[in-house]
């Protein structure tokens, strides 16, 4: 049986606090992203030992089988992913079960239970999670979604991590990615979107993030392009101007400048 205990170098009466400031220390030292390959077996059990630990009804369903099989020096099986799964239908667990997937690379599981609970009334990861854990999980999400090309699904759990790094950062140098991913989404057309209302309305939310200049040139020209194409030429002059003033060598900018400027729209 795992020692969640042990694998964070915790006593059995530790608290909520120890539990969170042990899995931070440890986890910085063997991430993937920091250690290479072969941290990642050791990151993995020290973040299920963290949502075991952290959790005060898993905790408590696992202390139970934990002391019993000191106790008896029996050898128990206390399968975390099947506690979770016969308790899905309790929000929390169910959250912590779609983390669970994505963690394990079981992505089209998880894929799966989301848009079950999406279906089934209101359900959302943030309220289960804490915000920085959230963020981590809400982009595994994203990442399947992008897989199985359902790209409005995706943009909208990464515009959900983007709206709390814009608050206060936690990505940090990773946040580029973010935006990469979602700047690449508004590029496509999109299912079921055949005005292009969808992709203006994500455009237009867009430009308002932290993107570099010439990226926000980018995407305001192609914001510009789509509200020409639906006859609203004002606002697409306008949104030419300020990609023009933001990046003035983008190719193409200064002579569309230069026509609308013919035409009394400058």
């Amino acid at each position: 049986m795992k020692d969640y205990y042990a694998i964070l170098g915790l006593k059995p009466e530790c608290g909520k606090n120890d539990v969170r400031r042990a899995y931070r220390v440890k986890a910085k030292e063997v991430h993937p992203d920091l250690s290479g390959d072969e941290g990642t077996a050791r990151f993995l059990a020290l973040k299920e030992a963290y949502e075991v630990l952290s959790s005060k009804t898993t905790r408590e369903a696992y202390n139970q089988t934990w002391h019993s099989a000191r106790q008896t020096g029996t050898v128990t099986d206390w399968d975390y992913r099947d506690f979770l799964h016969g308790r899905k239908d309790d929000p929390e667990s169910l959250a912590r079960l779609i983390c669970f997937d994505l963690l394990y690379d079981r992505d089209a599981e998880a894929v799966s239970l989301y848009d079950e609970a999406q279906t089934g009334g209101f359900f959302s990861l943030r309220r289960y999670l804490d915000r920085e854990d959230f963020m981590d999980y809400a982009f595994l999400l994203a990442e399947a979604y992008l897989e199985q090309d359902a790209l409005v699904k995706s943009y909208r759990l990464l515009r959900g991590i983007a709206e709390l790094e814009e608050e206060d950062p936690y990505f940090k140098h990773f946040y580029v990615e973010v935006l990469e991913r979602m700047a690449a989404i508004v590029r496509h057309s999109l299912p079921e979107d055949p005005d292009n209302r969808l992709r203006m309305a994500f455009l237009t939310d867009l430009v308002k993030l932290s993107y570099h200049p010439r990226e926000e040139a980018r995407l305001r020209k192609l914001l510009s392009e789509l509200l020409t194409t639906a006859g609203r030429h004002e606002a697409a002059a306008r949104e030419i101007f300020h990609a023009y003033e933001l990046a003035p060598k983008l190719p193409g900018l200064e002579e569309t400048v230069k026509t609308l400027q013919e035409l009394g729209l400058g």
